[in-house]
């Protein structure tokens, strides 16, 4: 008999709240954090607005342990759980930090600062900057690494860095850790702190981000994302407990196509949504959280690969994104999406999509404009997407 993960406890950081309950609530009604960025000079940059953390960990040297730290205890608390140290893993999805912008500045000036990198000159002038490099806070693998000692874990720890699909990736190997046995209880998550001049700067020259600084999945005039961070968080367990719910399935897929452009045809997208709902033995959900990123290829790839999916059974489903309200958080991303998933299996509420308002004709789907929906929700399935075509899906089920 298949052992089951469930789902203990939740916690989040985000720009709309340093808490779950109040960062729901306000999606619930349909707001938005995107504002223009205050923190940093935005002139000249490509997009000038993002949904940016406010009162936690300003100037900190690593935001992201803040914000994970602070998530992951709120989902503790919650969990009401004890367990052996070694039967509790760490599973976080989190890309690699980054030295202060003045210090890339100075090692970019070191080189020569120019279109040439200067070798020579580079390494005689980059020595003395190198105590200005933490390790710690350019290692993937801090965040989990942090938590483990927080919560006194020492089972497994993993760090998975696979761009958008790192949060939802982390939750399939806890779950999938669980299943084996490995574990009793997971800590699982995805954390992202990329408003900075770096990652809009990156982000813009890739011309991923939207020129007019507007979040709207799925709408027919989206021109690209907006980069959001927060971090999300789940305690999972063997113990049900008083869990309302439950991962009944995970599918995990490559692309093998593009670093940066998904499959056309959707074909990696939809193995991993089939994969996880034929684990959860499923042929639909009641709602689908989308990775809807409000860029023009991959809403439209990932609705293509929706209706070829889930087929005649889309019609029972509702479709919502968040990244119109809290922009994109990369590493964080898909667990956000878990989160959102989980709330509406408890409360009968799927989240609606801000910023949709004239749904693209390509990207049609049963979509959720204004306020959160009221529906009986027995299942969902949650999506995210990845740079470098690395895919995840998750089904969420009553328990």
């Amino acid at each position: 008999m298949r052992r089951e993960a469930f789902v203990r406890g939740v916690g989040a950081v985000s720009s709309l709240g340093l808490d779950w309950p109040s960062t729901v609530a306000a999606l619930a009604r349909g707001e938005s954090a995107i504002s223009r960025v205050e923190h940093f000079d935005v002139e000249g940059f490509p997009c000038q607005v993002a949904a940016a953390v406010r009162g936690l960990a300003e100037g900190a040297e690593d935001r992201r342990r803040e914000f994970a730290l602070r998530a992951a205890r709120e989902a503790w608390a919650h969990a009401w759980l004890r367990a052996a140290p070694e039967r509790i893993g760490v599973f976080m999805g989190a890309e690699s930090g980054r030295a202060s912008f003045s210090t890339v500045l100075a090692l970019a000036q070191a080189a020569g600062g120019g279109a040439r990198f200067d070798h020579e000159a580079f390494g005689q002038r980059a020595r003395e900057l190198a105590p200005r490099i933490d390790a710690a806070a350019v290692s993937p693998a801090a965040v989990a690494s942090m938590l483990a000692g927080e919560f006194g874990a020492r089972g497994p720890c993993e760090t998975l860095s696979l761009a958008c699909s790192s949060g939802a990736a982390a939750i399939a190997e806890g779950v999938r850790a669980i299943r084996r046995g490995e574990v009793d209880v997971a800590l699982c998550g995805g954390v992202g702190a990329d408003v900075d001049p770096l990652m809009l700067a990156g982000f813009g020259l890739l011309g991923a981000l939207s020129a007019r600084g507007v979040s709207c999945p799925f709408d027919a005039h989206r021109d690209g994302f907006v980069v959001g961070e927060g971090a999300a968080m789940v305690v999972l367990s063997a113990e049900k407990g008083d869990a309302v719910a439950s991962v009944a399935g995970v599918g995990r897929s490559l692309d093998a196509w593009h670093l940066t452009a998904p499959d056309p045809e959707g074909e990696g997208a939809a193995a991993a949504m089939r994969a996880a709902l034929r684990e959860a033995r499923l042929e639909g959900v009641d709602f689908v959280q989308a990775h809807g990123t409000s860029t023009q290829l991959n809403d439209e790839v990932e609705a293509r690969a929706l209706r070829r999916v889930l087929g005649a059974r889309l019609a029972e489903a509702h479709v919502s994104s968040v990244k119109g309200a809290l922009g994109h958080w990369i590493a964080g991303a898909g667990a956000l999406g878990f989160l959102c998933a989980v709330h509406g299996l408890e409360r009968d509420e799927v989240l609606p999509t801000a910023g949709l308002r004239n749904p693209d004709p390509r990207c049609e789907l049963p979509h959720v404009q204004g306020q959160a929906l009221r529906k009986r929700v027995g299942s969902a399935l949650v999506n995210a997407f990845a740079f470098g075509g690395a895919n995840t899906s998750l089904v969420v089920v009553r328990a």
